[in-house]
């Protein structure tokens, strides 16, 4: 008897679903910009080689956040 409101039940189960999983390849992707942010502010005040490894660094782990959205997004979208 529920029609219609049962199917908003489960759009609404789908999206609460969807964002548990979006938030890995999300934050992922944010620790990464901020280790290259603390790179670049490390390298423009002491001029130390050790800033590029940290920008170098948060690029790869930024990488990583995109292959993960690309890994989960089946899962997001069924």
């Amino acid at each position: 008897m529920g029609g219609r409101a049962e199917d908003m039940e489960g759009a609404a189960m789908k999206r609460k679903r969807w964002s548990r999983k979006f938030w890995i390849p999300t934050i992922t992707e944010i620790v990464g910009i901020m280790l290259m942010s603390i790179g670049l502010g490390y390298e423009m005040a002491y001029r130390a080689e050790f800033g590029y490894v940290l920008i170098t660094a948060g690029s790869v782990i930024t990488a990583l956040g995109g292959v993960l959205f690309a890994k989960f997004k089946p899962w997001l979208e069924g």
